[in-house]
């Protein structure tokens, strides 16, 4: 069976012969090492065993697999596999050699060799099966770093999206309660923690610091994602880490499945299984009969039913959501709905025979569960039945009781609901929003944003809703796919802002690329033109006078921008700006309960 190294020297080698030497993948680079390499070099070195072209070397060491050169390709040819294929050859011939150890600000060589620790990780159950070798290339990324006693590695509810891996001393995981710190978890050598910060861009559960001199291995997320790729164990290791994490968050929450006792509730999540979903990707059709229940872990459902030729969107599902129970409990042969994925999502599925099983054990349960499913799914119950005897002539029967619900399940008006999930505003953190009853379109935000930024990262054109506006500015999202930068050229801060390092930038627009929303622009480096003439100039044009310049010429050095919520600052510009309280950055899950009507101008916490 030929390992993953194996099959992509068979596919680059096969590529190879196909490439017309025509240069295109190159000139796409955004890398200044591209220039000093041919495409030529780059298929010779394909065949070689060892790269000994220093330009080559130096190429695909800094290639950052942006994959800007693919669509590039007029013989629709993968050159990023190409230049990974190369660059891992490059990477096993880096000699063995001490690595480095950074405690606080300063840097020393540690006692660890880049062999010696490569191989002491095979010995760690995170790394079980994982090839030396892969391990090997990964700690040429990561960082070592030393922790005196009592330093704290992370604090609770900051974004880290880092794996971490103790290898000398100790740590503990503490939370803060009402009675103040409670210590959690000591993590002795071996230990690791920080898998849910990668796998669902979450951030951390509890705070971690030395009990003891430490030192920890720090991965960033990039090359945890690479490793995953280049090694099938270490990645079926993740998941199955996430799917056990996932699932076990669920057991803490009883009610959610109707008091079940502890042995039932664990036995249950055996049985359990975590689903990804695709947007539109179908969960539970109407008609068919109920089989198993959900819980909705991440992401949006849409509960729908026809209605002659049409669809028509009932309410949404998120997370903590349960259904599917209901029709099983009660003993029903039909779905009355189809429940389809708006956004990707995550569901836990619920064997229908286990739950029943378990039901049968425990009764007095039954009650709980049709309490514990939620305003949502009744209410959606309730139209469907009524909407299924309007179409029969039949008179309808009573809706089907509430219960106790959860309040953020409450029924909303379904345009509203379905623009706002289908656009993706539902996924943003702080998202900003113009009622456009109060704006005068003076353009106040969009220059105060210039002001403060040098060029303004907000335009006021987007999704229209009613009276409310919600401009192309980042949405922060919980989930966001712009962060997977090998150069840290994108990152969240641990208080959860989205922002551009401009340093690390390269300007190779993958960011741009993967921000589903158009979010992300591209603009060039160029230094504004000096003197008394231009700077009037400027004035009269005013702020967006520097970005049409900096359009003009492709070729000149980029760099991503986006909104970052004016992180550093103590408040919105754009919201201070607004001399009529218009603009507001909002939580969505308040505007999904259906207040539209009570947004109002917010003012940015302090962290």
């Amino acid at each position: 069976m030929l390992d993953t190294k194996e099959l992509l020297a068979e596919r680059v080698e096969a590529e190879v012969v196909a490439c017309i030497g025509c240069h295109d993948c190159m000139l796409a680079c955004p890398l200044t090492e591209s220039q000093w390499v041919s495409i030529a070099e780059l298929n010779e070195a394909v065949h070689l065993p060892v790269i000994h072209n220093p330009n080559v070397v130096a190429f695909v060491a800094a290639c950052t697999q942006c994959r800007q050169c693919v669509p590039a390709c007029p013989a629709d040819l993968s050159r990023a596999d190409m230049v990974l294929f190369n660059k891992m050859k490059v990477e096993d011939t880096v000699p063995d050699q001490p690595m480095w150890l950074q405690a606080g600000v300063a840097i020393q060589p540690s006692n660890f060799t880049l062999d010696g620790l490569a191989a002491s990780l095979t010995q760690i159950k995170l790394f079980a099966g994982v090839a030396q070798q892969d391990l090997r290339r990964m700690l040429l990324k990561v960082t070592l770093r030393r922790l005196a006693i009592g330093e704290v590695l992370c604090h609770e509810g900051a974004f880290h999206e880092r794996l971490y891996i103790v290898l000398e001393g100790a740590l503990e995981q503490s939370t803060m309660s009402v009675h103040g710190r409670v210590p959690i978890l000591i993590l002795p050598p071996g230990a690791f923690f920080g898998e849910m910060a990668i796998m669902a861009d979450q951030p951390e559960p509890f705070t971690v610091s030395a009990m003891s001199p430490s030192i920890v291995i720090e991965i960033p997320k990039a090359a945890v994602v690479r490793t995953m790729s280049q090694s099938p164990a270490f990645e079926a290791t993740m998941d199955e880490l996430y799917r056990q994490r996932a699932l076990w968050t669920y057991t803490q929450k009883p009610s959610l499945l109707g008091g079940l006792p502890d042995a039932a509730m664990s036995e249950l999540m055996e049985g359990a299984q975590l689903l990804p979903l695709s947007p539109d990707e179908r969960l539970i059709r109407e008609g068919e009969p109920p089989r198993d229940a959900y819980v909705v872990r991440s992401g949006f459902l849409r509960v729908s039913r026809k209605q002659g030729e049409q669809e028509i969107v009932l309410t949404y599902l998120r997370e903590g959501d349960l259904l599917g129970a209901l029709p099983l409990v009660m003993g029903e042969t039909q779905n009355w709905f189809t429940v389809r994925a708006s956004c990707p999502s995550e569901v836990v599925r619920i064997p229908g025979a286990l739950l029943m099983k378990l039901l049968g054990r425990h009764p007095q349960a039954s009650h709980a569960i049709m309490t514990a499913s939620g305003e949502a799914e009744q209410v959606a119950r309730a139209q469907a039945q009524l909407a299924f005897y309007a179409q029969s002539t039949q008179p309808a029967p009573p809706p089907t009781p509430s219960g106790s619900g959860r309040k953020h399940a409450t029924m909303v008006q379904p345009l509203s609901m379905s623009a706002l999930v289908d656009a993706g505003l539902a996924q943003g953190s702080e998202v900003l929003v113009v009622d456009q009853n109060r704006c005068v379109h003076c353009r106040a935000c969009i220059d105060a944003c210039g002001r403060r930024h040098g060029h303004s990262r907000l335009e006021l054109r987007g999704l229209q809703l009613d009276n409310l506006l919600f401009p192309t500015a980042c949405r922060h999202c919980d989930d966001p796919v712009c962060l997977l930068c090998s150069v840290n050229g994108i990152l969240r801060l641990p208080q959860g802002e989205i922002t551009i390092v401009e340093d690390n930038c390269i300007g190779c627009g993958a960011c741009a690329e993967r921000c589903p929303y158009g979010n992300i622009r591209m603009h060039g480096i160029q230094k504004p033109e000096r003197g008394l003439l231009a700077g009037i100039w400027r004035l009269l044009k005013g702020p967006d006078y520097d970005d049409v310049q900096q359009d003009i010429d492709p070729t000149a050095p980029r760099v991503a921008v986006k909104c970052d919520l004016c992180a550093g600052h103590d408040d919105y510009a754009c919201v201070t700006a607004c001399p009529v309280g218009a603009a507001a950055r909002v939580d969505p899950v308040t505007i999904l309960g259906g207040q539209t009507g009570l947004i109002g101008t917010l003012a940015k916490q302090n962290h």
